[in-house]
């Protein structure tokens, strides 16, 4: 028969394993505000959440918020380093200046593709040269949507052809390339583009093939520029003390899925949605002949010149990228 004190030590050990066995993983909540539809929830964040939490061993269950339900671009960042949500995707041109030299990847003739550049910001951040932006954040992911085109209701088959002619703009890094091209930008967002052109307020959209196909450009234009005229980046992001204060099995889920690995897919995945959305035109497609190509980049050269100088520590970022997309493409002979 079990004595008192040997009952007593039972009692206890009951009490101490009774809250282990109840304990609830850490919830992370993951706001996208991109359309709950988008490529990039389908393919990547849906699977990198299944993925992460199942490789928590228990401690971790990543929730995901599509369509802005916790905040939309404008705001996104703010959301997560506020710890409304735990992780976030923005683009960082709206991060309201935080992500300056991630610009790098706007500059035109820079990168050809969308891995090229991913990899190329993956690489100047691990290797501390952008690092200083990620103050309050952890990237999980950085990558580049594709290079924006010319959408335009009447041929563009010469720089001259532009001058004059009115373009939907999204941001200044557009505007200044549409200026140097001999055009004059109008600023809309994406979403405004095409009523803008179907009325006449514009005669062209400065945009990636996938952003045409989002926003129906292509309804209201009937000639297409292929030339890598600069692309948005993008980072998927955790709160950096939302991160260090997680068990570790539930950080080494997280760094099994994420990081260069992760941001090498975003930039695949991206250059086939490009691929495919380029073929919805591809019989109005416009490539420039090779002497066209050196006139635009004569005119488009002083941008990144300016860029270089007006951002912190530009020269040497810009200077870091073009070497990684040198490397990319070397790797890929």
């Amino acid at each position: 028969m079990l004595n008192v004190r040997a009952l007593a030590a039972m009692a206890g050990a009951l009490l101490i394993s009774a809250p282990l066995a109840a304990q609830q993983p850490v919830v992370l909540k993951l706001n996208s505000p991109a359309p709950p539809p988008s490529y990039l929830h389908t393919t990547t964040f849906t699977p990198w959440a299944e993925n992460v939490s199942k490789a928590s061993g228990g401690t971790l269950k990543v929730q995901t918020f599509y369509g802005g339900t916790l905040g939309n671009f404008a705001v996104n960042y703010d959301r997560v380093v506020d710890g409304v949500a735990d992780i976030g995707f923005i683009l960082t041109a709206f991060a309201a200046g935080k992500f300056k030299q991630q610009d790098v990847a706007a500059l035109p003739f820079e990168a050809g593709t969308s891995s090229a550049a991913s990899t190329a910001l993956w690489k100047i951040y691990e290797k501390g040269i952008t690092a200083g932006e990620f103050d309050a954040v952890k990237p999980l992911a950085i990558w580049t949507f594709p290079n924006a085109a010319i959408h335009s209701k009447e041929p563009v088959r010469a720089l001259a052809d532009l001058k004059g002619r009115k373009l939907v703009a999204s941001n200044v890094i557009a505007g200044k390339i549409i200026v140097n091209l001999g055009g004059t930008p109008v600023i809309f967002r994406p979403d405004e583009a095409y009523q803008a052109i179907s009325r006449g307020t514009a005669d062209a959209a400065l945009m990636p093939f996938t952003g045409m196909a989002v926003f129906k450009i292509n309804e209201v234009t009937k000639h297409h520029v292929d030339v890598p005229l600069g692309s948005d980046s993008a980072l998927l992001f955790i709160n950096k003390k939302k991160y260090d204060s997680l068990p570790p099995k539930a950080k080494a889920a997280i760094d099994k899925y994420s990081y260069f690995s992760l941001s090498q897919q975003l930039g695949k995945r991206t250059d086939a949605e490009w691929a495919d959305k380029r073929g919805l035109v591809k019989a109005s497609i416009v490539t420039l002949s090779a002497q066209e190509v050196d006139r635009w980049k004569k005119a488009l050269a002083p941008i990144a010149e300016d860029w270089a100088r007006e951002t912190p520590n530009g020269a040497k970022v810009l200077a870091a990228f073009r070497e990684e997309v040198k490397a990319y493409a070397s790797a890929k002979k």
